[in-house]
């Protein structure tokens, strides 16, 4: 998508649903600043660490998914790019099964959590609060999926705006303090599912076709563990606070997660809008390199924007901090952060392999970024006796040396691609 195409009145008119999934993404970043806003300034430091600890164990719980969405994922467009409709309809029936079994089980482990746990009042709550977070993404994860054509992306886009209005219309609940937000939390994700509920493309009925399960974990299990283990490796700043500092330090940090996942909304928007159709177009023409080309153009953008976006963010900071006087500890941080940002993008990459399905390359990519992470943040603490300074410029090396690892891979990649194809069409 170049900038001459852009330009182009009927290119515009082609791309309006990406545009306006686009847009509902960057709308998310001003709605997530304010509604940011009145959580930090209300809530005290040591409640919010308490809160990202148990996200930590929100994305532990998603290994119970076994990679079933994530190969439908791949082969519900996959299938469609081919003409396949009737295993397309099969995976989606199945996924919706194993979804559904996933959510049973975890109500039924629930109440161990309660047994003799000694936590106190406001933890139990939280847990609560965090395992129906849990159950309810879970079925938001696989209606999400299932928006795949233009015309669900327009639905999906009009439903994110509907979120987005009611996380303003729904932030002063936040006043009322810890459990505010707690509510605040739950109303956000119950209005999500019954929004992706009411709406979803398909509305089929769960079917557990034991054939196109088996498929499913074997293309979606590599897929999701590569997944899962990114995921994992993203907590260790935070698991590395927790183990060298406290829940105040964790609080601290809150607003640099805070930064780094709102900025993140446009590389993680792009790829939700693209992985579908870069898994069409392969299956309809076969042209990875196409794909590449295109996932060049994102990273540029991407980088761009981003840059334009963390500079003008470094002069506003100073007087934005005001606003947040419990946090003004977190000032000098967010502003080192902001080095992240231009790189969030970087596991974009990843994305690329798992439409080739070329798991080396994905498991490759893991665990590069799994050293990388975990050696710097070693190395870094010889330097610096600051937590929060180690743990910020370990992500900033990270992301910049996994960033460049991987575009190197994703043309080694289509190279080698390329060859195979060639040698085959040669015989």
């Amino acid at each position: 998508m170049t900038v001459k195409s852009f330009i182009n009145l009927k290119n515009i008119g082609r791309n309006r649903t990406l545009l306006k999934y686009v847009s509902a993404s960057y709308l998310s970043i001003p709605v997530s600043l304010i509604t940011g806003f009145i959580a930090f300034r209300n809530i005290d430091p040591y409640y919010m660490g308490i809160w990202s600890a148990l996200t930590i164990f929100e994305t532990y719980a998603v290994f119970l998914r076994l990679g079933v969405v994530n190969g439908m994922n791949r082969e519900l467009p996959f299938s469609m790019g081919k003409g396949d409709g009737d295993s397309a309809m099969r995976y989606a029936q199945t996924t919706l099964a194993f979804t559904l079994i996933d959510i049973a089980l975890i109500i039924l482990l629930f109440p161990i959590v309660f047994i003799n746990s000694g936590f106190k009042e406001f933890h139990l709550v939280a847990i609560g609060v965090s395992v129906l977070r849990i159950i309810l993404n879970f079925y938001i994860t696989y209606l999400s999926a299932t928006f795949r054509s233009d015309d669900s992306f327009d639905k999906l886009s009009n439903i994110q705006f509907a979120i987005l209005g009611l996380k303003l219309l729904a932030c002063p609940i936040v006043l009322i303090g810890f459990y505010g937000f707690l509510i605040y939390e739950l109303v956000l994700v119950m209005a999500n599912v019954l929004l992706l509920h009411i709406y979803r493309p398909f509305k089929l009925k769960p079917v557990l076709h034991i054939d196109s399960l088996w498929k499913l974990l074997k293309v979606g299990f590599p897929i999701f563990l590569s997944s899962y283990l990114i995921s994992f490796i993203d907590t260790l700043p935070r698991l590395y606070i927790l183990k060298n500092s406290n829940a105040h330090t964790l609080g601290i940090y809150s607003p640099i997660i805070m930064l780094l996942s709102t900025v993140a909304i446009l590389p993680n928007t792009l790829s939700t809008y693209l992985y579908p159709k870069f898994s069409f177009n392969l299956g309809k023409h076969n042209n990875p390199r196409d794909i590449f080309q295109k996932l060049m153009k994102v990273y540029f953008y991407s980088f761009v924007i981003i840059s334009f976006l963390c500079l003008a963010g470094y002069f506003l900071f100073d007087y934005f901090i005001q606003l947040f006087p419990k946090y003004k500890e977190s000032l000098p941080y967010l502003k080192m952060a902001l080095l992240i940002c231009p790189f969030v993008f970087f596991k974009l990459g990843n994305m690329f392999n798992v439409v080739m399905k070329k798991y080396t390359y994905m498991y490759t990519f893991v665990v590069l970024y799994g050293i990388i992470q975990a050696v710097s943040l070693y190395v870094l603490s010889f330097y610096f006796h600051d937590i929060l300074d180690i743990v910020i410029y370990s992500q900033v090396v990270s992301s910049v040396l996994v960033l460049a690892i991987s575009v190197l891979m994703n043309y080694l990649l289509v190279l080698n691609i390329e060859k195979t194809n060639k040698l085959i069409n040669t015989n």
